[in-house]
């Protein structure tokens, strides 16, 4: 099972209580302790180790340090019923077996299997998976297209995080395939769709 070695630590000589490594955090790990004045305190069950909220503090206030113990994320994908496994992922256009993560080495399969177990939200299947905790940019469309393949619309993304997607070959209008000819978008659909399974 993967795991990380290292999790977000505060110095809070350095921090000035600014918004932005809560709102940052793609696990949640990070957040406010209204009882301690308030601070910002890091839960070390989430923190997996992405190094985002280290990146974007404007006063260098947290690092990343070594754990006593590692920490094991992943789904283990067979817990969940394996065709509605696949039914989700064809409905997103995904294999299975597609790497939707590079940055974590995250399958489709692990993340559909984690939506069906229960997991609701881009930052829940983050902390189950692994899942946007690299980049923490690039695997947001695949989380979103895997929640709306699987029935979960409507999500708002929570701080300043955004919870946007690029377009793909399927969501093009129709008129935009006849509209565009010098750009093939026929063909690549065409070709697209033998790729890729097509949505039932």
């Amino acid at each position: 099972m993967p795991h990380v070695n290292h999790v977000a630590v505060i110095d809070y000589s350095l921090c000035r209580k600014c918004p932005f490594c809560v709102r940052a955090c793609p696990t949640n790990a990070i957040s406010w302790d209204n009882n301690r004045d308030p601070v910002v305190v890091v839960d070390g069950g989430k923190c997996l180790d992405c190094t985002i909220c280290m990146t974007r503090c404007p006063h260098h206030a947290i690092t990343m340090q070594a754990r006593n113990e590692p920490l094991p994320y992943g789904v283990d994908w067979t817990l969940a019923d394996p065709d509605e496994v696949t039914r989700v992922c064809h409905a997103a256009h995904m294999h299975a077996e597609q790497i939707i993560c590079y940055c974590r080495q995250t399958k489709a399969r692990e993340v559909a299997a984690a939506i069906l177990l229960g997991h609701r939200t881009p930052e829940q299947l983050s902390v189950a998976t692994g899942i946007r905790t690299g980049c923490g940019v690039l695997c947001i469309t695949s989380v979103l297209r895997l929640l709306k393949a699987a029935g979960v619309e409507g999500l708002k993304a929570p701080g300043w995080q955004w919870y946007g997607t690029y377009a793909t070959i399927w969501d093009l209008p129709a008129e935009a395939f006849e509209k565009y000819p010098e750009y093939f978008l026929k063909e690549d659909l065409q070709a697209a769709n033998e790729l890729y399974p097509k949505a039932d």
